[in-house]
C-alpha cells in the first residue's frame, strides 16, 4: 500500500502521518496491519527525507565554515573547530570589527570569540571550560599563532 502521496519534505510528511494515524489507528477503529504498514512507510521515508536535509544543512554549514576560515586564516590567531562552533582566540583586538561583521560573540571568561550556526539554544546552567569543551566535541585546530609556534605551545 502506498499511504503518502506527493510528499516532498519532512514536514508535509509528518502533517500527512498525524491524518493517516488517526484514521488508521487501532485505538480509532483502524485495522492493525494497515496501521503497521503505514508506520513503516513513514519510517521509511522519514529516513530519506531527514538524510536529504541533514546532508543539505552540512553542505550549507560546511560551506559557512570554508567562508569564515577563508576570511580569517592569513591573521596572527589561533583558530580551532570544536564540534559545530567555531572557536578564536589569541591576539584578536586587532581583528575585533572583523569578527563582529563575521557573527562572532565574545566569551570573557574563556578569552576568545566563538561563532555557531544560527538556532543554538543553551538546555543548561553549566559554563564549561574549552578544554572541557574540546573534550565533549570533537576539535580541530586549523591555525595556531605564530607566536604560540614559535614558543612551542
Amino acid at each position: 500500500m502506498n499511504f503518502f502521496k506527493n510528499v516532498t519534505t519532512l514536514e508535509e510528511l509528518k502533517k500527512q502521518y498525524r491524518k493517516l494515524a488517526l484514521k488508521h489507528h487501532p485505538d480509532k477503529g483502524g485495522n492493525e496491519k494497515e496501521f503497521i504498514q503505514m508506520k513503516a512507510e513513514y519510517d521509511k521515508l522519514a529516513a530519506q527525507l531527514n538524510k536529504g536535509e541533514k546532508t543539505e544543512t552540512f553542505q550549507k554549514m560546511n560551506d559557512t565554515f570554508k567562508n569564515i576560515i577563508d576570511q580569517l586564516i592569513n591573521f596572527d590567531i589561533d583558530l580551532e573547530i570544536i564540534g559545530s562552533w567555531v572557536w578564536v582566540s589569541g591576539q584578536t583586538y586587532a581583528i575585533k570589527a572583523l569578527l563582529k561583521e563575521l557573527g562572532f560573540k565574545f566569551a570573557g571568561k574563556k578569552k576568545a570569540w566563538y561563532w555557531h550556526e544560527e538556532g543554538y539554544t543553551k538546555n543548561h546552567k553549566k559554563t564549561f571550560t574549552l578544554d572541557e569543551i574540546r573534550e565533549m566535541h570533537f576539535s580541530e585546530k586549523i591555525k595556531t599563532s605564530s607566536r604560540k609556534a614559535a614558543l612551542g605551545n
